[in-house]
């Protein structure tokens, strides 16, 4: 039937189809997990960068109204020196009709 030798290599076939199967599975294994990693890294990426919009277009609005709230306020403390003024001069000439 078969000779010893002959099993052997009929063995040793079936460990090296098993064995290349296992390392098949194994680079399959790998593969997959990089590809699950190389996809969540690109949905970071893209979260990341939808985010940095957002903060860059707040901080472009915040910088637009900083500035014109600057020019508000300059123009509303102009207007209270002048205010301010307009009372101490009625208050100068009411000291002196008195006199």
């Amino acid at each position: 039937m078969f000779t010893p030798l002959e099993i052997l290599y009929i063995v040793l076939a079936f460990c090296v189809l098993w064995i290349s199967a296992v390392v098949f599975w194994l680079l399959w294994q790998v593969a997959s997990i990089m590809k699950r990693a190389n996809d969540t890294i690109s949905l970071v990426q893209e979260t990341l960068s939808k985010m940095e919009k957002a903060i860059d277009g707040i901080r472009s609005k915040f910088d637009h109204t900083s500035t014109a709230l600057g020019a508000i306020m300059h123009t509303g403390t102009k207007a209270v020196e002048y205010l301010i003024e307009k009372k101490m001069q009625k208050e100068s000439k009411k000291t002196k009709k008195k006199e």
